[in-house]
Order: C-alpha cells, then structure tokens, then sequence
C-alpha cells in the first residue's frame, strides 16, 4: 500500500514538473531552436522553431521559419554539437601518441640505463592526453551533429508467405 502510493505520489510530481516545452512525442524542444525536418511526402527541410504567442515557452510548429505540421513529420533532428565525440577522439589519438613521446624522451634522458620512472611517463602522457581531449572538444563544439529526437514507428504488416516449395514471413514497410 505504502509503495502504491509512494509511486503515485513520485508520479504526480514528476508529471507536474514536465515542461511546456516537451511536445507530444518530440521530446524537449525549444523556441528558436534549429531542427531537420523529413516528412512522410519524403520532403526534407531546415528550419527554426516559432515561440507560441503569450508567456508560454512551447515552441511552435506553425510558427518556424518553414511551417510544418507534426502530424506529417517522418523524422525531426535536432542541430547540436559533437563536443563528447571530439574529447573522446581527441584523447584517444593525443593520449599514446604523447606515451610514446614521454617513452622515448625517459630512454633518451636515462642514458643507455634503461627508463625507470613509468610512473612519471604515465602521468605526462594522461596530462598530455586530458590536454588533447580539451582540444578535441573545442573542435568538437565547432562542429555542427544533427541528433535524431523524432523517427515515426514504419508502417510494416508481416504476414505469412507460403508458395509451392517456400514457407516464409513478407515484411512489407
């Protein structure tokens, strides 16, 4: 009973803190906010989202720079930036590179000795690689990506297909 109404209770909270700015399947959109619309009709467009008259926040479909209704949207994508991706290449190709480098400069300072600081290395080349993940994600933020928010379930029907000699399904989309 108590766990009944505790999630009851997390559910009218959570449903009262949802935002005017989610519309109906879209996910959380904001006024101004640049998206790539493909519509059944196969037609494919940018545009800006309008903000709705009044004090709302809710962005508007009828509004944008290239009016659209959701009804007939196929698939919405939304104008971002790929920061995580360039940190994370960025760090990846920085991060052996610079171990390498610290490497041969302990073989080279060690003087035929053999390097016995890997500790130092190690730390130089994770610094070295942090340096390159930061790099990476300032490329990475210059960088447009467009993030699918919206993809219509198709309208397939399977059905059985039985001929002379083949037993099968027909997926038709």
């Amino acid at each position: 009973m108590k766990v009944g109404f505790a999630m009851t209770l997390l559910l009218a909270v959570w449903a009262g803190g949802l935002s005017a700015q989610e519309a109906p399947g879209f996910g959380r959109l904001e006024p101004g906010q640049k998206v790539l619309v493909k519509t059944v009709g196969g037609s494919r467009f940018v545009t800006r989202l309008g903000a709705v008259p009044g004090d709302s926040l809710a962005p508007s479909f009828d509004l944008a720079t290239v009016p659209f209704q959701a009804g007939r949207v196929d698939s919405l994508w939304v104008r971002g930036h790929a920061t995580v991706t360039g940190a994370l290449v960025g760090a990846a190709i920085v991060t052996p590179l610079s171990f390498g480098f610290w490497a041969w400069v302990c073989e080279a300072v060690s003087e035929g000795a053999g390097c016995t600081t890997w500790g130092a290395v190690t730390a130089a080349s994770l610094i070295t690689g942090a340096g390159g993940a930061v790099l990476g994600a300032g490329i990475g933020y210059l960088t447009p990506k467009w993030r699918l928010r919206y993809a219509r379930d198709p309208d397939a029907t399977i059905s059985p297909m039985v001929a002379p000699g083949r037993v099968g399904l027909s997926i038709r989309f």
